[in-house]
């Protein structure tokens, strides 16, 4: 009898870009927050509308992003397309956004580029036998 596991290629990366991806979500909630009660830390300077405009789309994005990661952690076919999605959307925003908190704005930029590699190059692969 033999006793053959199978194991998920990439399945590193697809964990590690599903944490990224709470991550940023969970900062995102937070940093919507802060914006929608118009912190002093905040600088009131976005790319067009408000502060707490902005503020109510990070939270809700971040809500998103949050629900996007639990997917790709419950290894669902469609949740690393979402994540992919959240995660170009979430950084084109950072750059609207990016007069507000510089710091933050980057290192949101570059999480989210790796989670957009660790889900493009491993999110659709499939399980394969163990020799």
């Amino acid at each position: 009898m033999s006793n053959r596991t199978e194991i998920k290629i990439g399945y590193g990366w697809l964990t590690f870009a599903g944490t990224l991806l709470l991550l940023v979500g969970a900062f995102n909630v937070i940093h919507g927050l802060v914006a929608i009660d118009r912190a002093s830390y905040l600088d009131d300077v976005v790319l067009f509308s408000t502060l707490p405009t902005w503020g109510w789309f990070f939270l809700i994005w971040g809500i998103i992003q949050a629900c996007a990661a639990f997917s790709i952690f419950g290894g669902t076919s469609w949740g690393p397309v979402v994540g992919i999605f959240t995660a170009f959307i979430n950084a084109v925003a950072q750059l609207a956004w990016i007069n507000t908190n510089q710091a933050w704005s980057l290192v949101a930029i570059m999480i989210d580029v790796l989670v957009i590699y660790g889900l493009t190059v491993y999110g659709g692969q499939k399980s394969r036998p163990m020799a």
